[in-house]
C-alpha cells in the first residue's frame, strides 16, 4: 500500500512539473497586443522613410515617388483583411494582378503590410541597409509581443510577394530611363529660366513628365492656366508681379520671414563661410505634407487600414502633382524672380530663400500642397484645425491652421515672401493642384461599391 501511495505521489509530482513545461513551450500569440502595436506602425514607417530621404538628399519629385510605392504596397497587402476595401489594381496606371493571400494559410496581414512597405522602400532609397535594420527591429518587436512562428512566416512571405509585385510595376514607370536622358539646355531667351546663385546648379528633373502618372491619363492632363506674359517694361503686368516680390522681400517683417522659412523645405541648402561651403539637409515638400498626414492620422486614432488608405491617397496626389507641375515647368521654362529683379530692377537684390534649381512657373509647393490639402479636406473635413509641428526638428516653432486649405494658401504666400516665386505661379499653381487632388478622389476608389463610406 505504502509503495502504491509513493508511486501516486511521484506521478503527481511529475505531472506538476511537466504540465507547466508543456504550457511554457506553447507559442505565445497575442492578437490583441499585435493589433495595438500595429495601429501606429504606418506612421512609424513613414517617419523612417522621411529620415532616410533627408539623409539621401533626394529631390522633391523623386521623394514623392519614394513615398508613393511603399504606401501602395502597404495598402495592397493589408486590404484583403478588410472586406469593405478593395485593391487599387486596374485603377492605378499599369497596376494589375496584385497577389492575394493563399487560401488555407493563416496570416496576420498587418505584418504583411509592413513587410511589403519595407520590401519596396529599401529598393527605392540609397541607404538600403537602414531599412533592413528598421525591419529587423520591427520583427523583433512583433516576436516579443507574441505571434505563432507559422503565422509570422506566412505573413512575411505574403508581404514580400506584394512588395516584389509593386517593385516590378514601379520599374516600368520610366524613372530608370530618365536617368540616362540629356540635361536641360539653358535658353538665352530674355524670359527663360537661368541657373541661380549661389550654386548655379543645372535644372533638376527636366524629364519628370516622362514618368508614368499614378492616376492621371498623362502628365499634361491637369495643365495650369497660362502665366503672365514675360515683359521687361516697367508698365507691364510681369514687371508689376516682380515689383510685388521685390517690395515684400525688401520690407519683410518677422511673421512673413517665419512663414517663408517654415515652408522652405529645401532638401539641400548650401551655406558659404569664407572659402568653405557646407550643406544642411531638410525635409522635402512632400515629406512635410506626409508629416501633416501622419499628425491627422494620430489625432483621429485611425486604425491601420484607414491609415493606409489615407497615406496612399495623399502620396498619390503628391506624386501626380509633381508630374503635372514639372510638365508645365519645363513647357513654360519661366525666369525666376532672382534673375529678373537683378536684371531689370535692382542688381544687388537677393531673395530670402535659396532659389531652387528649376523653372519658376508654376510653383511646385503650391501645386502639391493644394493637391494634398484637397485629399485631406475630403477625409477630415473643411474646418479641421491642426497644429503643424513638422519643423520643430530644425528649430522652428509650430504653426496652427484652421484647415488644410488654409495651410496650402500660406504655402503659396511663403514662396512670394521668400522671393522665389511670382504670385501667378502660386495662385494658378494652387488651382492646378486642386484639379489634381480632385482627380485622385474621383478616379481612385478604395471602398467597395456596396460601402457607403468612402475616403
Amino acid at each position: 500500500m505504502r509503495s502504491a501511495k509513493v508511486m501516486q505521489r511521484v506521478k503527481l509530482l511529475l505531472l506538476l512539473l511537466v504540465v507547466p513545461f508543456v504550457f511554457s513551450c506553447e507559442e505565445k500569440h497575442d492578437v490583441a497586443g499585435l493589433d495595438r502595436f500595429s495601429q501606429s506602425q504606418l506612421v512609424v514607417w513613414n517617419r523612417h522613410l522621411s529620415e532616410i530621404i533627408i539623409k539621401d538628399i533626394f529631390s522633391p519629385p523623386v521623394a514623392s515617388r519614394i513615398y508613393s510605392y511603399p504606401n501602395i504596397a502597404a495598402y495592397e497587402a493589408l486590404a484583403p483583411a478588410y472586406p469593405a476595401y478593395q485593391s487599387l489594381s486596374s485603377q492605378l496606371n499599369g497596376l494589375v494582378n496584385v497577389p492575394q493571400p493563399e487560401e488555407g494559410k493563416e496570416l496576420y496581414l498587418p505584418v504583411s503590410s509592413i513587410i511589403a512597405f519595407s520590401t519596396v522602400g529599401q529598393k527605392l532609397v540609397l541607404d538600403e541597409l537602414k531599412v533592413q535594420e528598421y525591419e529587423a527591429a520591427y520583427l523583433a518587436q512583433v516576436k516579443e509581443i507574441g505571434i505563432r512562428e507559422e503565422v509570422l512566416h506566412n505573413s512575411i512571405d505574403y508581404g514580400r510577394q506584394v512588395g516584389e509585385h509593386i517593385l516590378a510595376w514601379a520599374k516600368k514607370d520610366g524613372y530608370v530611363e530618365t536617368r540616362a536622358l540629356t540635361r536641360h539646355v539653358v535658353s538665352n531667351e530674355p524670359g527663360a529660366w537661368q541657373p541661380t546663385a549661389p550654386d548655379y546648379m543645372p535644372a533638376v528633373e527636366p524629364h519628370w513628365n516622362k514618368i508614368r502618372p499614378f492616376a492621371m491619363d498623362s502628365a499634361a492632363q491637369c495643365k495650369p492656366k497660362t502665366p503672365t506674359a514675360f515683359d521687361s517694361l516697367a508698365t507691364s503686368d510681369f514687371y508689376k508681379d516682380a515689383m510685388e516680390v521685390y517690395e515684400i522681400v525688401k520690407n519683410i517683417d518677422d511673421e512673413k520671414l517665419l512663414i517663408a522659412r517654415f515652408w522652405d523645405d529645401n532638401p539641400n541648402v548650401s551655406y558659404t563661410t569664407g572659402h568653405v561651403m557646407y550643406f544642411k539637409q531638410k525635409l522635402t515638400p512632400p515629406g512635410h505634407w506626409m508629416s501633416i498626414t501622419s499628425s491627422a492620422i494620430r489625432k483621429n486614432k485611425l486604425d491601420m487600414m484607414e491609415a493606409a488608405e489615407t497615406y496612399v491617397m495623399v502620396a498619390t496626389a503628391l506624386a501626380d502633382g509633381f508630374i503635372s507641375c514639372w510638365d508645365a515647368k519645363y513647357a513654360y521654362n519661366s525666369i525666376r524672380p532672382d534673375t529678373y529683379i537683378e536684371r531689370y530692377i535692382d542688381a544687388d537684390w537677393d531673395p530670402i530663400l535659396q532659389t531652387p534649381p528649376f523653372p519658376e512657373y508654376p510653383s511646385g509647393h503650391s501645386v502639391i500642397s493644394a493637391a494634398a490639402a484637397t485629399v485631406l479636406t475630403h477625409k477630415f473635413g473643411d474646418n479641421y484645425a491642426f497644429v503643424d509641428s513638422t519643423q520643430l526638428a530644425i528649430g522652428l516653432p509650430t504653426r496652427t491652421f484652421n484647415s488644410f486649405n488654409e495651410a496650402a494658401i500660406e504655402v503659396g504666400e511663403s514662396r512670394i515672401y521668400g522671393g522665389i516665386h511670382f504670385r501667378p505661379a502660386c495662385d494658378l499653381g494652387a488651382e492646378q493642384g486642386k484639379t489634381v487632388g480632385n482627380l485622385i478622389l474621383t478616379k481612385l476608389r478604395t471602398r467597395r461599391m456596396d460601402q457607403t463610406a468612402q475616403l
